[in-house]
Parts: C-alpha cells; structure tokens; sequence
C-alpha cells in the first residue's frame, strides 16, 4: 500500500502554484477522447491491454483494476476514456486537503498502468491534450510506468513543461522464466533449493499429501472456491497475524475479482490435501502466455511439510504443461528472489499543474 503515501509527498506543493494558463500543446491537435466505463468494455480493454508494451499487463487488466477500485481504493468518481490509439483508465477524487485528483483504478501498489494502447506517442498526446483542457484537477498520478518504456518517453515529450513533474519509488516484480519446462526452470534454481524441493517431496509422499489441480469457469464455481481457499486461510498464520486474504478488504478484492477470472478462463489454483482435507493452496491467473501468482497459504500444522514450495513446483508443473512462458511473483519478497531471475521494475509520475 505504499504506493498512496508517495503522492503525498507532492500535496504542500499543489495549493503553493499560480493558475495554469499556458498549456504548452499544439492548438491544431483535435482528436476525439470519449468517457467510458471500463467494466462495460471490458473485453475490448483487456485487448488493448494485451498489446500494450512495457506494462504489468495482468495487473492493468479490468479483473485486476475494477477488483481494486472497488475493494481496496477511497470513493471516486470515473474519469476514463478512450482515444483513437486506446484508453486511459482513471479515477478522480478529491483530497482531504480539498485539491481534485486524478489517478489510476489502482493504486494501492500503483502497480496498474493507465496509458493502454499499442500507439503510445498517439496515446500520450490524446492524454495530454485531454488533461490540459479540462479543468476538474490539480495532480496526477500516472503509475506503472517503465522508467525507459515509450509511454514515459511520449509523456515527456508531450507534457506541457509548465506542469510540473515528480518521480514515485520503483515497484519491483519478480519473473521468473519457464523456458525448457519444469526441468529449465530448477536448472536456474539454486543447488540449495532443488535440495529442499526434493526432500519436502519425499516427506509429502511420505505423509499422503496429494495435489489436485482445480479450473472453476462460473461465478458459481468461483464462489466454491473461493470458499475452500477460505478455509485453508483459516488456518493459517497469514490468518492469525492479520496479513491474509481472510478478512477486510483484501477478502472483498479476491472476493470480486475470482469471477471476472474464472468466466475469462484465466484462474489457476492447486490445492493441496491430507485424505479428503484441503490443507493448502496456490490461487493466480494466466493472461497472455505470463502466470501471475497472487496467493498462497497452507495449514499452520502442516508448516514442516514444506507446502508452500511444493505449491509453487506444482503450479509450475501445470504452468509448463500448457506452455506458458514467464511466472511473475509478484512485488518484492525475499523468497520470490529464490524462485526468480528477471526483475521487472515500474514507477509513477505525479504532476502538479
């Protein structure tokens, strides 16, 4: 969640700047930029998103973003559209401090970028123009952006230089490559891992462990789930300690975001079970050839089975089974740097006009 507290950093200076008169953009540029309602195209979002380069593209994606805007961000109001070249999904909201804002669907990581489309020169001029004309905001977060990607270097080229330009902390990922199978993945794990992966498998065989794959394609089915990944929460220590996904507004995200995977055909979840008990789970979502891990926990009793690395390796399994190329874990964990050798890093641009 640090990603809200980094634009505070800009507030003082929102209220200290003289009026914005001067734009800066050519007066000829006459594109038409159209409100939308990202849920109600979805589909059509997500296909754009698809081809958009340099992005989180799972965590920009309409099952991931409208989960966000409704479980995990302040009330806002809709401020999206879509230009010729694609969209810009946002969010305006007024600060306590009493200035209009404007930032993505989510930022409670800012891992979700807002810029979405294949043209981003067109993109960030459509964008540019359409906030220098309007007058409902005062700061801007634009997140999820590489520091070297060609949303940034069309942004910089078409802001106008009076609004002024602040640079966020970096979010890193962790991705790892499934090139060569299950076997060209542990050939770039450590010796000390694939040491321990093969003793938790013999004292999983050993206790009757079994794994079972399970793909739920209706909101029906998503809710069954979802009930049985409860359950395991339950048990956990993520549970205990408060830091799981079994309560408050991390339940309602995956709570809201299951179906939109499930219907898509993007969920993938293993559990694990003693007998006929579910005493772990690894929940993420394919989208585009890329697996993005999203959640895992195992039963607290069972922590010297070592089940949260035999998830991970059969997830990894089914993953390269059906071909799919890179796994991101996610945000920055020491484990996931065990289980990683790419690194993927994004940012956010707050500007002040």
């Amino acid at each position: 969640m640090r990603a809200v507290l980094q634009i505070l950093a800009a507030v003082q200076a929102v209220n200290c700047r003289p009026a914005d008169r001067s734009q800066g953009l050519a007066p000829s540029y006459d594109a038409p930029v159209d409100p939308i309602d990202i849920a109600a195209v979805a589909d059509d979002f997500d296909r754009d998103v698809a081809v958009t380069p340099a992005i989180d593209r799972f965590c920009s994606s309409s099952a991931w973003i409208l989960a966000a805007a409704s479980a995990l961000m302040p009330p806002r109001a809709p401020f999206s559209f879509r230009g010729t070249s694609g969209y810009f999904a946002a969010m305006r909201g007024v600060h306590p401090a009493g200035f209009p804002y404007i930032e993505p669907l989510e930022l409670a990581w800012g891992l979700a970028a807002p810029l979405i489309g294949r043209d981003a020169a067109t993109l960030a001029t459509e964008v540019a123009v359409m906030l220098a004309a309007r007058r409902d905001w005062q700061l801007a977060v634009i997140a999820g952006l590489t520091s070297d990607g060609p949303q940034r270097r069309a942004l910089d080229r078409v802001l106008p230089p009076r609004w002024e330009r602040r640079r966020g902390t970096p979010t890193v990922r962790h991705v790892a490559s499934l090139e060569g199978g299950v076997d060209g993945f542990l050939s770039r794990r450590s010796r000390d891992l694939r040491k321990s992966l093969r003793k938790s498998l013999r004292a999983a065989a050993g206790a009757g462990l079994t794994f079972e794959s399970v793909r739920a394609g209706t909101a029906d089915d998503a809710e069954a789930l979802y009930a049985r990944i409860q359950a395991v929460e339950s048990a956990s220590w993520k549970a205990r300690d408060g830091v799981g996904i079994s309560a408050g507004p991390m339940r309602a995200f995956y709570h809201q975001m299951l179906p939109r995977l499930c219907v898509k055909g993007q969920q993938r979840t293993v559990f694990a079970r003693a007998g006929d008990r579910d005493v772990g789970y690894i929940l993420g979502a394919v989208f585009e050839g890329e697996y993005r891990g999203l959640q895992f926990s195992y039963d607290d009793d069972r922590a010297e089975l070592g089940i949260g690395g035999l998830l991970q390796y059969h997830q990894i399994l089914e993953l390269c089974a059906e071909d799919v190329a890179r796994y991101d874990l996610g945000t920055e964990m020491d484990y996931k740097r065990r289980w990683a050798e790419e690194v993927m890093e994004t940012e956010m641009l707050v500007l002040v006009r």
